[in-house]
This record gives structure tokens, C-alpha cells and sequence, in this order.
């Protein structure tokens, strides 16, 4: 049994010394889904997520790009437990002699192991003996400037912020794990992320890279699609969904589209149907119902014309949409140029063969794969590997400008250093052109630009406004002003001879009060009665109407009332008002000339009166 083991140790060493690969290797019998890169990387055991096989031995050996210190983590860790772990167990060896780590074996659901080694190289071995259970284990590793790195089993509910950026490692395309919805409307936030992430064609899965991630509101439905060797599944409503940014993915509109043939069919009716490049566009109806090659042969093409150079992101085909007609590309490789002249097929990064992409299964569903790295061309040829029955598709391309930078968050790329002189420049009299260098305003100069003159706006308004208001309140200061002066002219004349007549020593009366103070009556100091129009001389004069019950010699009829109070009633207002009933004289003491006794018995106070004489009389 040992002798039989350790032969296939040795066939498996001698098979993977064969295999090239400067960052990597993989010896023994036990090996699984491995995905090594010079970035990050994916390890697992056979049949992993299945139980492990028994009697197996694998052993990795990994190293990054030079100078770069590696990080690994363990997504998932389930070996049967042994004492000291001496049966099953996994071990890792830091290179060159830096210290080891484990064995590991049991199961373990939280808080995995994250081994932060200082080299770059590192080594991982795998043992199992009898056992009845046991996944194995899911590792992955990454240079140690990626500390945000996730596994592949993480999904969209771990998450609860609105915005994230995490890192997904290289590898995470084989690794099981369900994906609903797409890339335009979304994914279910049950999905696993880097998986979704790929299918978006945010990173290559053999390269993985930085994803940026946006929770949004779920939707009612999440529909299936095909891109990049993933097929999503459909699926129903969920509290949240999952957005993927992915730059430069615009549908670009065709100018021209050629082929190297086109099939001539001749239907039941004996007509000829030509299935030519033009119907070639995704949206194209029928019949014929797609562009079909004459010939069953690998060096057929189709191409599409872009007027100018752009950014290629990616391709989408699909294949003849008509159930009569079940014909499809299964495979198929890409080749691209910049004048048309020539042409280059599109490898992957890091890769000296051609890239061969999957197409379609079916002859109705849209099939779309990106490129990463994106190139710059304007002819793209469509070159068919393998297909259904007869070679017909549709086809069309994604990107961008040229001038639209692109995020590219797989590698940090370091800058080239400037290549250094070979000659010294001499000094030159002639002065240089000059080079008139146009600037265009970013969005946010844009902005605040817009803001300071809407400031400058809104404040020359202000002022304006504050103007025209002081303005308009002098002019109205001014009209109340010519008003008063432009009074009535007979008004005017009146007072004005009031205050020019004088009076004279004829005019003044003067009386005695028994109070002891002096009244001038000079002018119209009572604000309670009007002044009457025409001022007559003597007080007999000055007899106005009153409002009190009339003397008897007016006609006027003593009613019968039980006390003062009771007045005739018209129905709405009182007739006259009664007199209070008090002793005091009703109206003001008459004027009576003094006795010449009272002046020498008692001491009066003596006032003036001066009797202001008619203003019509003097007029």
C-alpha cells in the first residue's frame, strides 16, 4: 500500500516539474481547485466542498511578485480531528525557513486562522489518512498590501454598509456558490460577492482585484444571464440587491459590418434568402435571422467597423433567435486592429496563448464576455471556434472613448522610470514656441465657478433694489412736504392775519378769579369745542346748538318721565341727553365786570383777555 502511494507521489512530482510556471507549483495526488497568481490566489482540497478523499497528499508552493510579503487566510477549515493532528491535517511552511504554522485540522466556523507571513514565498501541505468525514479546507492568499482581502464564500448579507470596497481574490469562478440577477438591473444580495463580481466583469478570475459594491432597495424579480463562463440563476424579491460598478460597458454603434462569406438559402418556396453581415446586430429581426458563414470552417470571421479607435471592453453574441433554425457558436476567438491592416488576437494577461471565450448554449440567449485588460482598436473580428449545426450569430461590442480613463483595480502598476539622456543639450538663442495649452474646467471648477456668479448676481440685485428704495422713500418725503406747503389759500390768509394782528390796549378785559389764577383765552385752548367760523364780538354772540333739552320757549314739550334719566326714544337713538343733576352751573360763569369795593378789600390776581376781532371784518 505505502509502496503504491509513493509511487504516485513520485508520478505526481515528475508531472508538475514538467509543468511551467515561475510563481508556482503543485505536487501530489491530493490537489483541488487551485488558482495561483502573482497577486492573490485559491487553494482547496479535492472534491472540495465534498468529503476529501483518503491516503492523499498535496503540496503547494507559492511566491508573489518579488519584494511582496504574503497574507493567508482561511475561507473554510474542515478536516477530522486526530491527536496532533497526526492522520489529516493541513501545514504551512514560510520560505526560507521563516517559521511554520500547524498542523490545523477539526472544524473551525469562526475566527479562521490569517497567517501574515514576512516572505514571499510559502509553502502548504495536505495529509489525509482514513477518515469518515471532512470538507478539507478553502485557502487563500494575497500580497500583503491587500489587508481588506474577502473569501469567495462571503456574500452581499454580510454587509451593511451602503458603500463598500473590498478585495477578491484570483480563483473564485470555481468555487461553489450561487449567483442571482445580472449586471444591469443587479444581483440578489444573497449572491456570493467575487463570484458576482466576475460574472460583472469588474475583475478576471484568474487575476482578481478591487470591487467596489452599492446596496440598493430589491427589486420584484432578478432575471438569469450568461457572462464570462458564469450562468446567474433567476430569482425572487429581496430586502437588498447588489450593484457592481463596472466603467466603460456602453453598447457602441457599428458603422460597417463585413464577414469573410454569407450563406445563400433557398427556402421551401424556391425563393433565395441571404443571411448577410448586416443582420449581424443583436436587435436585428427576421428573416434571414442572423449572419450565417457559407463554409463550416475555423477561418470564417465577421467584423465590425467602429468608425474611430475606441476603448473595447467586451462582447456580447447570441445566436439565430429562430427555433427553425438552431444554429450557434459555441467558442470563439477575438482579433482586433487599428487601421485594418494589422491584426492581433487578444490574450490574456500574463499569457502568450490565445484566449478562446465561451459563447453561447442555446440559440436565443445573450452572451457576454469581457476583456480584461481592455485594448484600443476600431475593427473587431468575431473568428468561430466550435459550433451548432451551421456557424451564425449576432454580435455587439462594449467600451468606451478613448479619451474615458478606465479603472483598472487588479494590478498596481508601477510608473516607468524616464530613460536618462544620452547627450547634453546645447543652449539655443532661439526662443522656444510658444505652446498654448488648452485646459478644460472640471466638473468641480465648473461648479464653483457657477456658484460666484450666482453670488455676484444675487447681490448686484440687492444693491439695486436697496437703491431704488431710498430713492423712491426721499421722493415720497419730498411730495408730503410741497403738500403741506400748498395747503388751502383761505386757510393760509387766516392764520397768517391771526398771527399778525396784534391786539390793542382797548381790546384787553381783565377779571378777577376767585381762585387765584389767571386763564388766557387768548386762543383756542379748549381741544373740546370747534371753533366757530366767524368769531363776533361780545359773549352774547357765541350762542352755538346743543345737544340738551331746548327751553320751553322753543316749542319744546315736557314728556312725562319718573326721574332724569327716562328721555324720549325714537325707536333707534335717544333725542336729547338730560342734564346731570347737580347744583354747579350748567355752563361756563358769564363774564362780570368787577365792583370797585372788592378791589380794595381783597387782593386779586389780575389776567388779560385779549378778544381777537373778526377775521372777515379786518379783511
Amino acid at each position: 500500500m505505502s509502496v503504491a502511494l509513493n509511487l504516485r507521489r513520485l508520478l505526481a512530482l515528475s508531472t508538475a516539474l514538467c509543468v511551467p510556471g515561475p510563481v508556482r507549483g503543485q505536487l501530489g495526488d491530493g490537489c483541488g481547485h487551485t488558482v495561483p497568481g502573482t497577486e492573490s490566489g485559491t487553494l482547496a482540497t479535492m472534491n472540495y466542498p465534498g468529503t476529501y478523499p483518503n491516503h492523499t497528499w498535496c503540496k503547494w508552493q507559492l511566491r508573489v511578485a518579488e519584494g511582496k510579503a504574503v497574507m493567508l487566510m482561511f475561507a473554510d477549515l474542515d478536516i477530522e480531528y486526530s491527536e496532533n493532528c497526526s492522520s489529516n491535517s493541513v501545514q504551512i511552511t514560510a520560505s526560507p525557513a521563516n517559521g511554520s504554522y500547524g498542523p490545523y485540522c477539526g472544524k473551525m466556523y469562526q475566527d479562521l486562522p490569517r497567517i501574515h507571513l514576512m516572505s514571499g514565498a510559502v509553502t502548504v501541505e495536505f495529509r489525509s489518512a482514513t477518515h469518515q468525514t471532512g470538507r478539507g479546507f478553502l485557502l487563500h492568499y494575497a500580497t500583503a498590501d491587500h489587508p481588506d482581502m474577502i473569501s469567495c464564500l462571503d456574500k452581499g448579507i454580510h454587509y451593511s454598509q451602503q458603500h463598500f470596497t473590498k478585495y477578491c481574490p484570483a480563483g473564485c469562478k470555481g468555487i461553489s456558490g450561487d449567483v442571482w440577477g445580472n449586471h444591469q438591473d443587479g444581483y440578489r444580495d444573497t449572491s456570493v460577492l467575487c463570484k458576482a463580481a466576475v460574472h460583472a466583469g469588474a475583475i478576471a478570475d484568474e487575476l482578481g482585484g478591487q470591487v467596489s459594491v452599492t446596496l440598493k432597495k430589491g427589486i420584484t424579480l432578478y432575471e438569469a444571464a450568461s457572462a464570462n463562463g458564469i450562468s446567474t440563476r433567476r430569482g425572487s424579491l429581496s430586502e437588498k440587491r447588489i450593484k457592481i460598478r463596472k466603467d466603460c460597458s456602453l453598447v457602441l454603434d457599428s458603422r460597417r459590418i463585413t464577414a469573410s462569406s454569407s450563406w445563400t438559402e433557398k427556402t421551401n418556396t424556391g425563393e433565395l434568402s441571404i443571411w448577410s453581415p448586416d443582420k449581424a446586430g443583436t436587435s436585428s429581426q427576421g428573416p434571414p435571422w442572423a449572419w450565417a458563414a457559407s463554409l463550416p470552417s475555423d477561418e470564417e470571421w465577421l467584423q465590425i467597423d467602429l468608425g474611430e479607435r475606441k476603448n473595447i471592453t467586451g462582447i456580447a453574441t447570441r445566436g439565430s433567435t429562430n427555433n427553425g433554425y438552431n444554429f450557434y457558436v459555441n467558442t470563439y476567438k477575438i482579433s482586433y486592429s487599428k487601421d485594418g491592416k494589422t491584426w492581433r488576437f487578444y490574450k490574456r494577461k500574463n499569457s502568450r496563448e490565445d484566449q478562446v471565450f465561451e459563447g453561447n448554449v442555446n440559440n436565443h440567449q445573450l452572451v457576454r464576455n469581457d476583456f480584461i485588460p481592455s485594448f484600443v482598436a476600431r475593427y473587431v473580428r468575431l473568428v468561430p471556434q466550435r459550433w451548432h449545426q451551421r456557424i451564425a450569430l449576432k454580435a455587439e461590442v462594449m467600451g468606451c472613448r478613448v479619451s474615458t480613463r478606465i479603472r483598472t483595480p487588479d494590478v498596481l502598476r508601477s510608473p516607468r522610470p524616464l530613460p536618462k539622456p544620452t547627450y547634453m543639450p546645447k543652449e539655443s538663442t532661439t526662443p522656444p514656441d510658444v505652446v498654448i495649452v488648452e485646459e478644460h474646467l472640471s466638473g468641480f471648477h465648473l461648479i464653483v465657478v457657477l456658484i460666484v456668479v450666482s453670488f455676484l448676481v444675487i447681490t448686484s440685485t440687492a444693491v439695486l433694489l436697496l437703491y431704488l428704495f431710498c430713492r423712491k422713500r426721499k421722493s415720497g418725503k419730498r411730495m408730503h412736504s410741497s403738500s403741506q406747503k400748498d395747503c388751502d389759500e383761505s386757510v393760509k390768509k387766516q392764520n397768517c392775519q391771526r398771527s399778525q394782528l396784534q391786539p390793542t390796549e382797548s381790546e384787553i378785559i381783565t377779571y378777577t378769579s376767585e381762585e387765584g389764577s389767571c386763564r388766557s383765552i387768548t386762543g383756542n385752548t379748549l381741544s373740546d369745542y370747534a371753533e366757530p367760523d366767524i368769531i363776533q364780538g361780545g359773549i352774547a354772540a357765541q350762542k352755538a346748538a346743543s345737544t340738551f333739552k331746548p327751553p320751553m320757549d322753543d316749542g319744546y314739550t315736557v314728556p312725562l318721565v319718573a326721574n332724569h334719566y327716562d328721555v324720549p326714544f325714537s325707536g333707534k337713538n335717544h333725542e336729547y341727553a338730560e342734564p346731570f343733576p347737580n347744583q354747579e352751573p350748567e355752563y361756563a360763569t358769564p363774564f362780570v365786570e368787577p365792583s370797585v369795593e372788592s378791589e380794595t378789600s381783597t387782593k386779586k390776581n389780575v389776567c388779560v383777555v385779549v378778544v381777537i376781532p373778526s377775521v372777515q371784518g379786518a379783511l
